[in-house]
């Protein structure tokens, strides 16, 4: 059944001297941020602003599908630069200094502003729910393998890609609004009959 799934080496990122997680040849870097046991997850990410991974607005190829959180509450901090985001089918900008929460169940996505010339530097925190969701597992697990297939010039898997939504209770964009279905039918039944991991060891730290 290996040629219905196919497989292809995984290229485990580079983890700089100051702790962060480098994706997409230094295009994208991500820092775990200690909460403490306040019971949040925060992912600092900075997006280059030159390259085409993290720099071409919303086609950067690191820019989140359009999705909602199933559980989680999520609030985006920017340090510097300017975010773009589109919020339940509406645009807007944060500049530095400037944060916004959204609620679970509404959707979202991101990406760095082409036209402001400067790196995005943001902090993504979560709260609530009782799955780990969207955690640092996750962050390193789905970016790791995008830019493994990225740098290899291979087309991401798209089974692969809803295994990872689906352990993070991560509901993606799809037609007739078949998002949560498609992560139970296709990330966790065929992901699991399929061989697909939502996590593997070339994205855990060594």
């Amino acid at each position: 059944m290996a040629f219905l799934f196919p497989k292809h080496p995984l290229q485990s990122p580079v983890i700089d001297a100051d702790g962060a997680w480098v994706f997409f040849g230094g295009a994208f870097r991500t820092y775990a941020i200690n909460n403490g046991d306040d019971g949040s997850f925060t992912s600092r990410q900075i997006f280059a602003h030159s390259n085409p991974h993290t720099g071409a607005g919303r086609g950067s190829t690191a820019t989140p599908p359009y999705h909602w959180h199933l559980y989680q509450t999520e609030t985006f901090h920017v340090n510097s630069g300017v975010l773009c985001y589109i919020l339940d089918g509406k645009t807007g900008k944060l500049q530095a200094g400037e944060s916004v929460t959204i609620p679970p169940e509404h959707w979202h996505t991101f990406w760095s502003d082409p036209a402001s010339g400067v790196d995005l530097d943001v902090n993504i925190t979560v709260r609530g729910g009782p799955n780990p969701g969207f955690d640092e597992t996750f962050v390193r697990n789905f970016y790791g393998y995008l830019s493994s297939c990225t740098m290899q010039n291979i087309a991401p898997n798209p089974i692969q890609m809803l295994t990872f939504m689906y352990s993070a209770d991560v509901i993606l964009e799809m037609p007739l609004n078949l998002g949560r279905f498609a992560n139970y039918a296709m990330g966790n039944w065929l992901g699991w009959f399929g061989g697909f991991k939502s996590q593997y060891p070339e994205f855990s730290p060594k």
